[in-house]
């Protein structure tokens, strides 16, 4: 009986260790550019930041969240609630206008070793001052041996319209 209580005890842990998932390296590529695009931001290095992004078009598109959305519509009746972009016309604006940072938590990755999306809470800040905030996904696709983003969306709430809501894991 002894015996059996310690194989089964044996088996059990076996089980829980080998059983954890363990974070790949695919999942520790792409966290890497996340953390390199948000280094980007701030370092004022658009070569980097151009060298994230795959060659073909990216999808860029941002949707207004309800409450910015209307105040918008309060000083022009025709605005979309949503825009696209580029990533290389995203640089460009931020760059000109000061320090600038991009703060992402909540990262949630999934990868198959091929295709890959990330999800995560955001703000955007400029001069230490916080501008806007919300959810964004990066569709991303590993070409070569290297990922890289296929597509970027956003909701955008503006923090003098709708403040960003106190979350866990969220940095100050």
């Amino acid at each position: 009986m002894k015996r059996l209580i310690l194989f089964l005890t044996f088996t059990l842990l076996t089980y829980f260790v080998f059983s954890q998932k363990k974070e790949t390296n695919d999942k520790k590529e792409i966290k890497q550019i996340v953390n390199s695009f948000m280094g980007c931001l701030i370092e004022k290095d658009s070569v980097k930041f151009y060298s994230l992004f795959h060659n073909e078009p990216v999808v860029w598109v941002g949707v207004f969240k309800e409450k910015s959305q209307q105040d918008r519509l309060k000083k022009d009746s025709t605005k979309k609630e949503y825009f696209g972009s580029t990533y290389q016309k995203f640089y460009r604006s931020i760059s000109n206008i000061g320090a600038n940072e991009e703060k992402f938590y909540n990262i949630d990755i999934n990868e198959d070793g091929i295709i890959a999306s990330v999800t995560f809470d955001y703000s955007f800040w400029d001069n230490k001052k916080k501008i806007n905030w919300g959810k964004e996904s990066w569709g991303l696709v590993k070409i070569n041996g290297k990922w890289k983003i296929t597509s970027v969306i956003f909701s955008l709430e503006f923090e003098m319209v709708n403040p960003e809501p106190k979350k866990k894991n969220k940095p100050n």
